[in-house]
């Protein structure tokens, strides 16, 4: 009888190791979900803020925050990119313009990318910034350039001023294939992007 009690204790025993083990599990998979999947992609229909770069906004629903540069630019630094798919974004990518990530991009998708022209290199060495325009109050598509710039390829570009920061932003889509609300997405992202602070350096 003893016997029987001693297996049965042992039997409780490891059930409830499997049970604690699949709690575990489940709790690390949320925390992962909710910090950012491994593609560098934060969760989507969110707040977004970066602490490093001082800046934030609100990315709709369906899009993702891209959490790693997508291109090789060191200078001037990315503060914000976004998709409006699934992108798997590369460790180190290569060069100035971002062809790894737009290959991925279906007809109907969107990308942008902002970019500040900070006061320093990433050597620390100081860099004059350019003088750009007051950021407007809405952003639109009428007010930004089009063209097959050096290092965005075919995309939309705007430049402004904001808070004494200097940003540059472009937005990539089919024109012949996208669809109306999201291509305004991307300007939503724009219309709510702001500093928090001055960026350090």
């Amino acid at each position: 009888m003893k016997d029987a009690r001693q297996r049965s204790a042992r039997a409780g025993h490891a059930r409830d190791a499997v049970i604690a083990a699949g709690l575990i599990i489940a709790i690390i998979a949320v925390l992962l979900f909710a910090s950012g999947s491994a593609d560098g992609r934060s969760d989507p229909g969110s707040a977004f803020r970066d602490h490093h770069a001082h800046v934030a906004t609100t990315i709709p629903p369906g899009w993702r925050a891209i959490l790693r540069p997508i291109d090789g630019v060191t200078y001037p630094p990315q503060v914000l990119a976004a998709a409006s798919f699934s992108v798997k974004v590369p460790y180190h990518p290569a060069g100035c313009h971002p062809g790894r990530v737009l290959a991925q991009m279906p007809a109907d998708g969107v990308l942008l990318q902002v970019f500040e022209y900070a006061p320093r290199a990433p050597d620390g060495k100081p860099i004059r910034v350019p003088q750009l325009p007051p950021r407007p109050r809405r952003f639109s598509y009428d007010g930004a350039s089009y063209g097959p710039f050096e290092c965005a390829g075919p995309s939309y570009k705007f430049t402004f001023e904001e808070s004494g920061r200097a940003f540059q932003a472009h937005v990539w889509f089919d024109r012949g294939s996208v669809d109306a609300t999201s291509r305004a997405d991307a300007l939503r992202i724009l219309d709510g992007f702001h500093p928090t602070g001055r960026r350090a350096g």
